[in-house]
């Protein structure tokens, strides 16, 4: 069966690797290079943590998404993976990590609490607040993106599926179906799995209030000396002061210190986003001062620019029309995803799983763990 998919990200690509492991002919457009750098995509790392607050759907997503991961590991023959474990901080009774907790509670998933004086012990760079208490999973870490990304190009190359770069699509027709790229020619398929991140809306206008294009800066930094060896040490931080939203990917495996803020976004054209401001990489490091012990010397390496498709509520946005399926909205934490939502969307594409079925699972709706 023909499939054409629209964006050449995390999840366009594993669409195509779990369409070509089952015997169809993904045909994947992107509308600029591959690997496509300048999207959300494209960076040293992402997390994959297990704590989700009361977002019990996605928690148990997660269970599932380190399987998929296991699936893709085995056909590259190589893992871009380090399984660091996770620390989210809590401050206050049903903040953010206390409702993770209970989360993890209510799907039987194992963590450790730790008091202030075992958090600091543990990452002996951090001082918090005599009442914070940590969430450790041993589970989850750190995802290479970056390196995945390539690895599925490569991979995807050698087993003979069309990958066309600089192939820029401006509507796409669901009655027809068929797309129409901007040089005016049309391809079509038996079935269209659009994974276009923040430019979803500039392909289906009626979904620009429920993936709302953003553009959000993250900063890296290199530690101290003094701290270096704990840094390399550290498990992922998904989830630091209420206030800001904070979180960290430490520098292992050859990577960098990495810090992002999850209110240091705003709206913005992709095709068109602000350069990086002179101040921006400063002021999300900034966020880190109150709990980082020597704060004033570590030095900023640089900020990046990424963009973003966020929904008011951090869900997917999912639509079907026709054979064309869509999947948006990804706030920021879809990359975790990337392998498992690949295979559910060729599922869903081929008619294997029910649009409405896909639909209520993309969406986090789906409470308790799979029995898969």
């Amino acid at each position: 069966m023909k499939v054409l998919i629209v964006g050449g990200g995390i999840v366009g690509l594993s669409t195509a690797w779990a369409l070509v492991r089952q015997g169809h002919d993904p045909v994947l457009l992107e509308q600029g290079p591959l690997p496509q750098t300048a999207g959300a995509s494209y960076d040293q790392h992402r997390l994959i943590r297990l704590p989700y607050a009361d977002q019990l759907g996605y928690c148990a997503m997660v269970v599932d998404a380190f399987k998929a991961w296991s699936r893709l590991w085995d056909d590259l023959g190589e893992s871009h993976y380090a399984e660091i474990g996770s620390l989210a901080v809590s401050t206050a009774a049903n903040d953010w990590a206390d409702l993770s907790r209970l989360t993890l509670d209510r799907l039987g998933l194992g963590y450790e609490t730790l008091d202030a004086k075992e958090i600091e012990a543990r990452c002996p760079f951090m001082t918090v607040p005599a009442q914070a208490w940590g969430l450790l999973n041993q589970r989850g870490g750190l995802l290479f993106a970056s390196r995945i990304v390539e690895a599925l190009v490569r991979y995807l190359q050698h087993r003979g599926v069309s990958l066309r770069a600089e192939h820029r699509i401006v509507s796409v027709d669901p009655g027809a179906g068929c797309v129409t790229l901007e040089n005016g020619n049309r391809e079509s398929a038996e079935a269209i799995v659009v994974t276009a991140g923040a430019w979803t809306a500039k392909l289906f206008p009626e979904l620009a209030r429920r993936a709302v294009a953003h553009r959000q800066v993250v900063a890296y930094l290199e530690p101290p000396e003094s701290q270096a060896e704990a840094w390399a040490a550290a498990p992922a931080m998904v989830h630091l002061l209420n206030e800001v939203d904070i979180y960290a990917a430490p520098p292992v495996a050859g990577t960098e210190l990495k810090f992002g803020a999850g209110k240091h976004r705003r709206p913005g054209d992709p095709d068109r986003l602000d350069p990086l401001g002179e101040t921006e990489a400063a002021e999300v490091a900034a966020a880190f001062r109150p709990l980082l012990k020597d704060f004033d010397d570590y030095r900023i390496l640089r900020g990046q620019v990424c963009p973003y498709a966020v929904s008011p509520d951090d869900r997917f946005v999912t639509e079907r029309n026709g054979g064309v399926t869509v999947i948006g909205g990804c706030s920021g934490h879809m990359f975790k995803f990337g392998a498992l939502m690949g295979e559910e969307l060729a599922k869903t594409a081929i008619g294997e799983r029910p649009y409405e079925d896909f639909r209520d699972w993309a969406e986090g709706r789906r409470e308790g763990l799979s029995e898969v």
